[in-house]
């Protein structure tokens, strides 16, 4: 286990909001969906949604459709060929600057992207592991409301929807997610994250991007998020 990082740390060159392309690494429930939907307003970031994009493609009625919703159903990672196609995809229709949710979840889909950036030039500069206990994933996980349509993520407890099972933007039904109702599917989705995504971390710590933010509640860690970006970021 990587042990928590500094949030403040003193950089050379600092990054302008233009230049900001970032990454958020965080277990089911962690709160990633959040998390990525308070920067997309604060920042004015293009947001990739990993997740999203694949239960959209899993609504879908083909082969890869029918295949990606049977791994999500079964809390498997999807394959690395698969995910590099997504996110390069996405990732050529946007500029300079974006926040990834979601991705990469092992070291060889963070090796292809890397190649892939710096072939560009745009290499990632900051990566944020959101650091939550094994007991407060299950219950955010158990209290975790989303809408379909946009992906926005609401919890009964943290963060509720004004009006109970519905969407605050366009009024319509909030749904559980079906990974989210089974708790054998959880214990899985838990033990694949800790085989093939913290390993992640070493690999990051170690090209001097990564932060590991202790977020006990989605309120509490957004604030030590902006403590970080304000420390980067090139004041206008």
């Amino acid at each position: 286990m990587i042990k928590s990082l500094n949030l403040i740390r003193n950089y050379s060159t600092r990054i302008g909001i233009d230049h900001l392309r970032m990454t958020l690494i965080g277990a089911p429930g962690s709160g990633k969906g959040t998390q990525s939907e308070k920067l997309k307003r604060d920042y004015n970031l293009p947001l990739i949604s990993t997740g999203q994009i694949l239960r959209e493609v899993s609504e879908q009625n083909t082969e890869s459709g029918r295949e990606i919703k049977s791994k999500l159903a079964a809390g498997e990672l999807i394959s690395d060929a698969i995910m590099s196609d997504i996110v390069t995809h996405h990732l050529t229709k946007t500029g300079s600057s974006w926040l990834l949710d979601g991705y990469p979840r092992n070291t060889e889909q963070a090796k292809e992207l890397d190649k892939y950036l710096d072939f560009n030039k745009n290499a990632l500069n900051v990566v944020l592991h959101l650091d939550v206990p094994i007991s407060v994933l299950a219950e955010r996980v158990q209290d975790r409301w989303v809408h379909p349509g946009s992906g926005r993520v609401y919890n009964s407890v943290f963060s509720p929807p004004k009006v109970k099972g519905i969407d605050d933007v366009t009024g319509e039904p909030l749904v559980r997610r079906s990974d989210d109702k089974d708790e054998e599917v959880f214990r899985n989705r838990i033990e694949t994250f800790k085989n093939n995504t913290l390993p992640l971390l070493k690999y990051y710590q170690d090209r001097g991007v990564l932060y590991t933010i202790d977020s006990p509640n989605s309120d509490d860690g957004y604030v030590k998020i902006k403590q970080v970006l304000d420390s980067i970021l090139t004041k206008k």
